[in-house]
């Protein structure tokens, strides 16, 4: 009988934590991270500790609150070095695959798009230049030639439909200039 009461007093102390505490770290939670579902996760996977180690019951009550959001930024810390660990593995990866696409084309089929393109007028060669190869944003290099941010948009349509036409039948160019897009 006297478990079962120590559970139930073990339980109870347990909820008045769990009340006082679950809506100020899941809005601390958020703070760190995007979505509610993920911040939901981390409070949940910080009481499941606090619980199923006893540690509620082995810290005293003036550093319950401290304990609990430590928890919670550490928690949110580790998920977000997870995420910049994976979203950096996945960027060398494409780093990997545009550079060994790149080094299979040949340097007579890039030598050929730069001439067409060097022979546009120049207006519409400057800006494919700017936009593709410095990547500049349209109003940068309006302001740059002097011109509307819509001439810049009309002539930089025009020379990729030309370049476009210009290299229909073939694939490989092709491919060069959707990359442009």
């Amino acid at each position: 009988m006297e478990k079962l009461t120590n559970r139930v007093s073990k339980q109870e102390g347990f909820e008045d934590i769990y009340k006082e505490y679950a809506k100020p770290l899941f809005l601390y939670a958020l703070s760190f991270l995007v979505s509610e579902e993920e911040a939901e996760d981390v409070i949940q996977e910080v009481f499941i500790n606090f619980w199923k180690d006893d540690i509620y019951r082995q810290i005293k009550d003036e550093v319950t609150k401290t304990y609990l959001f430590r928890s919670v930024k550490n928690n949110c810390l580790n998920r977000l070095k997870k995420k910049d660990v994976l979203r950096d593995r996945l960027d060398l990866l494409r780093e990997d695959v545009v550079e060994e696409e790149m080094m299979t084309w040949n340097d007579e089929l890039i030598q050929e798009v730069e001439t067409e393109i060097a022979e546009m007028p120049e207006q519409t060669r400057v800006i494919i230049q700017s936009v593709f190869f410095r990547e500049m944003k349209y109003q940068e290099v309006a302001d740059q030639l002097g011109i509307s941010i819509n001439t810049v948009k009309t002539l930089l349509k025009n020379g990729m439909r030309h370049l476009r036409e210009r290299f229909a039948g073939r694939m490989d160019l092709f491919l060069v200039i959707a990359l442009m897009k």
